[in-house]
Formats: structure tokens, sequence, C-alpha cells
């Protein structure tokens, strides 16, 4: 039979053998718990450790007792800042200075509008010193001061003036308008008469024909601009003298004889004189009517009309019908 066992003493040595089991071992916990050593140093910035051989730590290039950026850890757990993080924030600030750059630049003006005051023009201008004077050449003149010249003009040469008349014939108190071609169209043209007592020339190229002498006049009408010129030849008749007289038109020796009373009676003949190169035959009674032909020098007409004015309506062949100039008509021959 069977050795019965104590109950108190299974019950002890069960405690006994779980003690055995739970209670750590001496070895154990030595190992888990190991001393520092002496030949070792933890770096501060990183964390890692390295020998004391380094004077700087081969993970994070730090020094012993100085904490900085560049390890993979900083002291503390706290993540440090790295080169690419660096050189990232320096290429956006450029970025947004660069944008900002462009919006005042470019964008502002067109939202606010230019308020330059014209800074921007092409001709530059300086102000002058007190009691100085300043002036700007115009075209076909000459720029004088009597001090230093402060603003300085550039001039488009001219290349080309032309008038629509080169000579012309004006009854007495007669407007004729006299027109220039230039080029550059935009160049400035300015008008004067050899003798404005006979005919007065307005800036805009209007000609008035003011001769009361009793006898026709030649005046020479001149259009100027930059360094270029054109001329065109006015014989201007009188508004005085209109009855029987003798006129000598210019540039010829002959005569010109009207009846008495001044009026050529209808269908008189007459004859062409001094007429040089010939006589240009019109559409009306004024050198401002269209040109029909033209009457050579000794030609044969007839006097259809004396319109009063200084010319005549005749037949110049074959029932065609214009106006001449009665200077150059000899009545009756």
């Amino acid at each position: 039979m069977a050795e019965r066992q104590n109950p108190s003493r299974r019950t002890a040595e069960k405690h006994v053998a779980a003690g055995k089991q739970t209670a750590p071992r001496r070895d154990t916990i030595e190992k888990q718990t190991p001393s520092r050593r002496s030949d070792v140093i933890r770096c501060e910035n990183c964390g890692e450790d390295y020998s004391i051989t380094y004077k700087r730590c081969p993970f994070c290039d730090e020094r012993p007792g100085r904490s900085g950026i560049g390890g993979r850890r900083a002291a503390g757990g706290r993540g440090a800042v790295h080169p690419v993080q660096v050189i990232g924030l320096v290429i956006s600030m450029i970025v947004i200075i660069v944008a900002l750059f462009i919006v005042f630049k470019y964008v502002g003006p067109l939202i606010f509008g230019d308020k330059s005051g014209g800074q921007g023009s092409s001709v530059s201008t300086s102000q002058s010193a007190p009691g100085s004077s300043a002036s700007a050449s115009q075209p076909g003149g000459d720029a004088s001061s009597g001090g230093d010249v402060s603003a300085e003009i550039p001039q488009v040469p001219v290349t080309s003036l032309t008038l629509n008349k080169s000579d012309i014939t004006l009854t007495a108190n007669e407007v004729f308008p006299f027109v220039a071609t230039v080029s550059p169209a935009d160049a400035v043209v300015t008008w004067s008469s050899s003798d404005d007592s006979i005919l007065k020339v307005e800036q805009d190229g209007t000609a008035t024909n003011v001769n009361t002498t009793g006898s026709k006049v030649k005046v020479t009408v001149t259009a100027t601009a930059g360094d270029k010129s054109a001329q065109c030849t006015v014989y201007c008749n009188s508004a005085a003298g209109s009855g029987t007289g003798t006129t000598t038109p210019s540039g010829g020796s002959g005569t010109s004889t009207k009846p008495s009373g001044g009026t050529v009676a209808p269908n008189t003949p007459g004859t062409i004189i001094n007429a040089g190169s010939g006589l240009n035959i019109r559409s009306g009674p004024g050198s401002s009517y269209e040109k029909l032909a033209s009457a050579a020098n000794g030609s044969k007409i007839i006097i259809l009309e004396d319109t009063g004015n200084g010319w005549y309506k005749i037949d110049y062949g074959n029932g065609k019908v214009g106006y001449v100039s009665s200077d150059y008509v000899s009545v009756g021959n």
C-alpha cells in the first residue's frame, strides 16, 4: 500500500517548484542591465555610441558635448533639419520674390494704370538752369538759344515736297488753296509769298490775290519742309484799271486790247498771245478749274462771253467751249 503523503507537505513542495520557475536567474539580470563601458561615448545629437578614440561622432560628425544639425536624430527625440529641406526653403523664397516682382512690374500697371507720367518716353528732357533758354528746331528752321539747349527732339528728314500748281493766274480778289504733298506726311510745311501786298498766303496754303496796283504782278509762292522747298509762280491781276487799257503778261511783249467799257461783245474773234509754250483752257472761269486743253501761241479763237472777272468763255474749235485768261487774248485780231 502506497504511502500517503501529507497534503500540507505537497502544497509546500508545489510552492517551492513554482518559486524556482518564476524567480529570475542572477546571470540573466546582470546581462539585461549591463554596465556602461568607459571606452564608449554616446552622442548627444544622434544617440549613437562610438569609441572615445574619435574626436567627432562618426554618425553625425558632432563633437562631444555639442548638439547641432546634421544627425539622424536630435537630442531629446526631435527630428533634425535635413540639408535638402534648407535648399528647398531657399528655392521657395526665390520663387516668391520673382513672382512678386512680375506682379508689380507688369500686372500692376494694367490694374492700377500707368502713373509714370511719361517717364518711359523715348524723348528725354532735362531741366535747364535758371536764366537759360532752350529751343527745339522746327522743320525747315534753325534752332538758336542764348544758353545751353536742354531739350533735343530728333527730326525725320524730308525726302520730297511738291505743289499742286507750278504756275497760275489769279483774278482780282480770287482765293486759291495750294496743296503740298510731302514725305513723310507728318512733316510741317511753312508757306511764304514774295510780296504780301500783292498775294497773301496763310500757313494752311490758302492764297488770296489782293493786288490793287492797276497792273498784273508776278509773285512767287514758296512752300518749305525741312531742307526741301517747292515754288509756284502766280500772276495776280489787279482790281483797278478795268476800263480800256493795255496789259502786258509777265514773260511776254505783246498787248491785249479790250474795247471801251471793258466788255467784249459775244462772238468776237481773238488771238492767243504771249502764251509761251501754250495757254491752258479750263472748264470754268478760274485757274482752279480743270484743264481741258492747251492753245498754242497765235491760235485763233472766238470769244463767246466776257465773264467780267478776267476770263473769256471761248470756242477753241469744232464747237469746243472753255475758258481762258483775258490777259493772253488779243481781241479783234
